[in-house]
């Protein structure tokens, strides 16, 4: 080749690779953009694992002049089924939560968690109709003095009253309702007791024999009156003691429920995750849709 024929062939060259690097630069920040926004969309988890939204309610009212931090009306809670349900999200129950940890069993699109705290009897007259007719799971967790209480009395009032074990078993039944424990007699602060956290200076055997005396005696009454023995432990108030932790564990406890706000993270195998599973509350001032937008 002349000088001349060598020149024009570097250019050519030159040329060619500055055009690649253009057409792989624009394809690469193409494929950062274009990913970056799926993730913002959707973001994925890994296989075998599901992150689960648990929702926490507590009353249920009609009229909007008793709504308040923990009562909602009825209305708005089935503009809650109703978002839930445009949006794909599908209610599970704890028994399908911790049969996907503990045998790999699937679960639907989008799981997310309903929990009612306390056992209102407005939960069975206003919050239950509602689950059957948009075909929604939720877990209910009892304080088993008042059901003791107003098994007995049957006062059925929507402002006050508890759920009876007659309730309980109905709800049950239907397959949409599960009860766990709450507590027997310790959703109170005026024992000198915190909830069912441990008292200041307490023994880990004085604390454990409480913990037995009292969840366990829930556990029991659970077992005669329904036929099973809860799995789930959710803490009053939220307040909890570390000391429970085994102690939870050793009485048969594979799920337990804090206030602590924040998306769950579960994975196939790892049973620890299923404690100290956090909730977002519902207030009447946020609804669903705006606790999972956000």
């Amino acid at each position: 080749y002349t000088d001349t024929e060598v020149i024009f062939l570097y250019v050519i060259k030159l040329k060619s690779l500055i055009i690649y690097l253009i057409v792989f630069a624009v394809a690469v920040s193409g494929t950062v953009l274009f990913g970056s926004a799926l993730a913002e969309e959707e973001p994925k988890a890994d296989e075998g694992t599901v992150r689960v939204p648990i929702l926490m309610y507590h009353a249920i009212c009609e009229s909007p002049t008793k709504a308040g931090k923990f009562v909602i009306t009825k209305k708005a809670f089935e503009d809650d089924l109703k978002y839930l349900k445009k949006a794909g999200y599908n209610t599970i129950s704890f028994s399908e939560l911790i049969n996907f940890v503990e045998n790999n069993a699937s679960l639907p699109e989008n799981p997310i968690m309903l929990t009612f705290d306390d056992g209102y009897y407005n939960n069975y007259c206003y919050a239950y109709p509602l689950l059957k007719e948009y075909n929604a799971k939720a877990t209910i967790s009892i304080i088993g003095k008042y059901t003791d209480l107003y098994s007995e009395i049957s006062e059925e009032n929507p402002n006050y009253s508890h759920i009876t074990w007659e309730q309980a078993r109905e709800m049950c039944d239907s397959g949409l309702v599960e009860i766990q424990n709450h507590s027997y007699n310790s959703h109170t602060m005026d024992k000198g007791r915190n909830g069912t956290k441990k008292k200041q200076g307490e023994s880990i055997a004085a604390y454990t024999e409480y913990i037995y005396s009292d969840i366990g005696k829930l556990q029991e009454e659970v077992n005669i009156n329904l036929g099973y023995t809860p799995t789930v432990f959710a803490y009053p108030f939220g307040s909890v003691s570390e000391a429970s932790y085994d102690i939870l564990k050793e009485m048969g406890f594979k799920a337990t429920l804090s206030c602590a706000e924040i998306i769950n993270e579960i994975h196939m195998g790892n049973s620890e995750d299923l404690y100290m599973l956090g909730r977002f509350l519902r207030t009447n001032k946020r609804s669903a849709e705006s606790i999972l937008k956000k």
